[in-house]
C-alpha cells in the first residue's frame, strides 16, 4: 500500500489517553488533553463546542493505549483503544430478553469514537469556529461481523489503521478498524469515514473582498488569529476557489486558473493579514502569511544538505508572494481570460543560517508594481522571511500572468536561437564522466566526511561531465543531465491543471551538480565530518523563460565555478548556471552558492 502524507494541524507528544483524559474530551476540552495549540478561544470564549466525544454511558472507550501518527500500512496513523466489559454493564440488559449481548451498534460507536479521538489529536477541527463530526455522505463502508460479545468477555480492543486523511472537501479521516475480543476479531469495518464539517449557518470561508465575516477558528503557535487557514489554502490549491478566496472567484468554476502548489509541495499554511483591496490592486499592498516546517518533513530526510533545501526555501517565499497577487484578485478584472502564472526572475539572499525544523516561517510579501499588457499581467514583489521575529531570507521577484496565446509564445532566453552548453564548443581531454544514477554511493554519506547528494524525490541528477579548470571563469565546469519521466512526482504537485517542473527544482538540480563538483574535486577533503549548507550573504539571481514539461525527454544544465574560497567556518563555492530543454536555454542563474561546514561549526 502506497504511503500517504498529512501534516497535522497541531502536534503533541501524548500518545496514550486514560479514562480521565477521554472524559475531558467528552467535555470538549481538547487543549487540556493535548496542549495549548488546541486552544481556539480567548478567556472564557469557547469555540467548537460540538467537537467532543459522547459522555455518560455512551462514552464506551476506557483507554486509548497507543496513537502512532505515522503507523499503519499507509503511515497515516494507527490507533489502539480498549473498552472494558463487565457482566453488569447496562447494555446487556437492554438486548433481547434472555440473550445478553453487546449490541453491534455500540461496537460501531466505539470505532467512531476512536476516529473522533484521532481527528481531535490531528487538530482537524481547528480550521473552523463551530463544527461537528459527521459521516461522509455518499462514501460507502463495509461492516463485517464475525462474533458476538457476551458478559463472559472482559475486554474489547479496537485497532484502527488510517488509510486517508484530507482537508478536501472537508477535513476527513478514513480507516479500517477491527474490534477484537481477546485474539478473536468480532467486527471489521472497512473504509470507515468521518468528517469535520461546519455546523449549519456557521461562517467558514472569506466573504467578498477576501476577508471573513468573523474569526474562522485558526490561531498560530503564538495564539494570533489567522485570516484564512490550512482548509482554505487546500481549496485554493485543489478545491473550490470561492471557499478558499471568496465568492468573486466563482467565475473560475470548472476552468483552469492560477492556483498554488499542492500536497507535500505546498509551503504556505495560513494568511495572517492583508493590507490592500481587490477593488483597486495598488502598489504597497502587503500580505503576511506563515508556513509550519514540520520536523519530520520529507525534504529534511531526502536532502543532501543539513538544513532546509534551497528548493523549499525558494518555494515557500515565492508561493507566498504569488499568493499575495492571486488573493488580491489581480486577474479578476479580466474574467473572460484564462491565465497561467509563472515566475520570471528574481534575486534572493540568505541572511543567516538557521535550523527551521519544527518552526514557523513567517512571510511578509509586498507588491511593488503592476504592469498590464495584452494577455499579460506583470507584478513585482519584495519579500522577507522571518523566524522567531528575526529575518533570515529576503528577495524580490517578478511574476507574470499569461493567457494561453502569450504562454505559447516562448522562445527561451536567447530569442529562439539554440545556444549550446560551453562543453560543446570546448571539448576537454580531461573531462570526467560520472554516472550518478547508476552509483548509489553518491546518495549515501561518504566515508570520511559524510557528504552526499539528495535521494528519493530529491534525486535530481542522473549523470554529469566534470572539467577541472573549465568553464567561462576557468575555475571548473559541470554539464549534467536529468531524464524526464511523465510520471515524475513534481508534475502533479505543481498548479492544478498546469503540470510543469517547478523552477526551484531546476535550481536544486544545479546545486546538486555543484555538490558533485565539490566532492569529486576533493575541495572538502581534510575537513573531516562535514555538511552542505547555504552560505549567508551571497545573492542568487535567476531568470526563467520556459519550463520543463511532461513531454520533454530530458533537462540539461551546466555550471561555471566562479569562486572557491575558505572562510573561518569552512569552504564556500559559487557558480553561474544554465538550464536547457530541447536545445533551448530556458534558465539562467548566477550566484549559485554552496558552503561546506565542519560538523559543529556555525
Amino acid at each position: 500500500m502506497t504511503p500517504g502524507w498529512f501534516k497535522p494541524l497541531a502536534r503533541t507528544d501524548r500518545t496514550r489517553l486514560d479514562r480521565a483524559a477521554l472524559e475531558q474530551l467528552a467535555a470538549g476540552d481538547c487543549a487540556q488533553v493535548f496542549g495549548p495549540a488546541w486552544r481556539q478561544g480567548t478567556g472564557a470564549e469557547r469555540l467548537n463546542p460540538a467537537i467532543r466525544l459522547p459522555h455518560g454511558r455512551l462514552l464506551v472507550l476506557d483507554e486509548v493505549t497507543g496513537i502512532d501518527r505515522t503507523g499503519g500500512p499507509r503511515r497515516l496513523g494507527r490507533i489502539e483503544a480498549v473498552q472494558r466489559i463487565s457482566p453488569d454493564d447496562w447494555y446487556f440488559a437492554c438486548h433481547f430478553p434472555g440473550d445478553p449481548l453487546l449490541p453491534g451498534s455500540l461496537i460501531v460507536e466505539g470505532a467512531a469514537q476512536v476516529l473522533q479521538t484521532y481527528a481531535m489529536f490531528l487538530g482537524l477541527h481547528l480550521v473552523f469556529p463551530d463544527a461537528e463530526f459527521q459521516p461522509v455522505a455518499g462514501r460507502p463502508g463495509t461492516l463485517t461481523m464475525r462474533g458476538q460479545v457476551t458478559p463472559a468477555s472482559s475486554r474489547l480492543r479496537y485497532v484502527a489503521e488510517v488509510t486517508e486523511i484530507d482537508l478536501l472537501p472537508r477535513p476527513t479521516v478514513v480507516a479500517d478498524i477491527t474490534c477484537y475480543d481477546g485474539d478473536r476479531a468480532v467486527v471489521r469495518i472497512h473504509d470507515f469515514a468521518l468528517q469535520v464539517r461546519e455546523r449549519p449557518g456557521t461562517a467558514y470561508r472569506p466573504e467578498a473582498g477576501g476577508r471573513p465575516a468573523r474569526f474562522l477558528g485558526r490561531r498560530n503557535a503564538a495564539g494570533d488569529p489567522s485570516l484564512v487557514n490550512e482548509f482554505h489554502l487546500a481549496h485554493i490549491c485543489l478545491g473550490d476557489l470561492p471557499t478558499g478566496m471568496g465568492p468573486e472567484f466563482a467565475v473560475y468554476d470548472g476552468r483552469r486558473s492560477p492556483r498554488g502548489a499542492n500536497g507535500d509541495f505546498k509551503y504556505v499554511d495560513r494568511i495572517m493579514s492583508l493590507e490592500g483591496s481587490r477593488d483597486a490592486v495598488a502598489d504597497g499592498a502587503r500580505m503576511v502569511s506563515e508556513y509550519d516546517s514540520a520536523p519530520d518533513s520529507w525534504y529534511y530526510h531526502e536532502s543532501g544538505t543539513a538544513d532546509m533545501p534551497n528548493c523549499v526555501l525558494m518555494e515557500t517565499s515565492l508561493q507566498a508572494a504569488a499568493l499575495t497577487t492571486a488573493y488580491l484578485g489581480s486577474i479578476l478584472g479580466d474574467p473572460d481570460e484564462t491565465y497561467s502564472i509563472r515566475n520570471l526572475n528574481g534575486t534572493a539572499t540568505v541572511l543567516r543560517d538557521v535550523d527551521l525544523r519544527g518552526r514557523t516561517v513567517r512571510h511578509e510579501s509586498t507588491l511593488l508594481s503592476t504592469q498590464r499588457l495584452a494577455g499579460v499581467i506583470l507584478q513585482d514583489l519584495a519579500y522577507t522571511l522571518t523566524v522567531g521575529g528575526e529575518p533570515f531570507y529576503q528577495g524580490q521577484s517578478l511574476f507574470g500572468y499569461f493567457n494561453d496565446a502569450a504562454l505559447a509564445n516562448q522562445t527561451g532566453l536567447d530569442g529562439g536561437r539554440l545556444v549550446p552548453p560551453w562543453l560543446d564548443a570546448h571539448p576537454a581531454a580531461d573531462a570526467q564522466r560520472i554516472d550518478i544514477a547508476g552509483d548509489p554511493g553518491w546518495r549515501r554519506p561518504r566515508p570520511g566526511d559524510g557528504l552526499h547528494l539528495g535521494h528519493g524525490r530529491l534525486a535530481l541528477i542522473d549523470d554529469a561531465v566534470l572539467v577541472p579548470g573549465g568553464g567561462t571563469h576557468g575555475r571548473g565546469y559541470v554539464l549534467a543531465r536529468r531524464r524526464i519521466d511523465p510520471a515524475d512526482w513534481y508534475f502533479a504537485r505543481h498548479f492544478y491543471l498546469d503540470p510543469v517542473m517547478p523552477g526551484s527544482l531546476g535550481v536544486e538540480a544545479i546545486l546538486q551538480a555543484l555538490q558533485v563538483y565539490v566532492m569529486r574535486s576533493g575541495l572538502a577533503d581534510g575537513l573531516g565530518p562535514a555538511r552542505f549548507v547555504r552560505p549567508a550573504g551571497v545573492p542568487m539571481t535567476w531568470r526563467y523563460r520556459g519550463q520543463i514539461l511532461r513531454e520533454d525527454p530530458e533537462m540539461l544544465f551546466d555550471l561555471h565555478v566562479s569562486d572557491v574560497r575558505q572562510d573561518d567556518a569552512g569552504l564556500v563555492v559559487v557558480a553561474d548556471a544554465n538550464v536547457w530543454k530541447r536545445g533551448l536555454r530556458i534558465y539562467e542563474v548566477s550566484g549559485v552558492a554552496l558552503a561546506v561546514r565542519p560538523d559543529g561549526a556555525a
